[in-house]
Formats: C-alpha cells, structure tokens, sequence
C-alpha cells in the first residue's frame, strides 16, 4: 500500500464527535500575555458563548457566536472551558485549553485541552465512544 509522507502526521490521536455542545468560556492569556482584567485562571470569568463543532478527549472546535467585543482566538491564546455535556445526569465539565488553529471568518478555532481532570476527560471519552458506536455501528 502506498502512504504519503504528511498521511501519519495529521492522524488523529482520539475519536472526534461531530456534535454541538453548549460552551462558555473566558480568556486567560493572549499570546503568553495576562489580559489587564483577569490575574488568574481561577478568576477567569466565563463570559462567552458558543458551541462546539466536534468534540474529542484532546480537544474541541469551538464555534463561537456574536461577541460583544472582539474575541482574539488567535494560536496561542488559552482559554477557560466549561462544555454541557448532556447525559441522564448533565454535568459541566471544565477544562483549560489552547487555540491551535483559527478560521476568523467562520468565527471557529481549534482548542487542544491543557488542563483537564481525568474524571472529565473519561466523561467526554465516554460519551464520544457511546455516541460514536450508537449512531455508526454497522
């Protein structure tokens, strides 16, 4: 079998769920840079909405909505997560992550998760897999 050389980088390390989540969130850094505002993560005041386009136990593509002021998801902006994930218990989970990609004009970026409790990386691993076998099993 013939395999280009870019083909194993851009493979994927987790299953990805093409599903809309709730998400609200709030900037951290910019660019390693503290905004005035915020002194810390645990001040970080989750302040923004949006959904996210695909989800994974690594990450996420946010699709943020209309902001009030401009939202900088430029690469290396880090970001303070809390994703609704609906299941007969709903629970939020709260993440850190941060932007690997952005597209301005489609107002998404990609989020690499940073700082994630094991509990609620297995929470969205468990729901990408049962959704993931629930809808594609063959």
């Amino acid at each position: 079998m013939f395999w280009r050389k870019d083909t194993q980088k851009n493979r994927r390390k987790y299953i990805r769920l093409e599903k809309a989540f709730r998400i609200k969130y709030g900037i951290i850094k910019i660019n390693n840079t503290l905004p005035v505002k915020y002194d810390m993560q645990e001040c970080v005041e989750l302040k923004h909405d949006g959904y996210t386009k695909d989800i994974s136990q690594g990450g996420l593509c946010l699709q943020y909505e209309d902001l009030n002021e401009p939202f900088n998801s430029k690469k290396g902006t880090e970001l303070k997560l809390r994703i609704s994930i609906p299941s007969e218990n709903p629970e939020d989970v709260d993440a850190s992550g941060k932007v690997t990609w952005e597209d301005l004009e489609r107002k998404m970026c990609g989020i690499e998760f940073t700082s994630i409790l094991d509990e609620a990386r297995l929470k969205i691993r468990n729901y990408v897999r049962d959704e993931y076998f629930e809808n594609y099993k063959r």
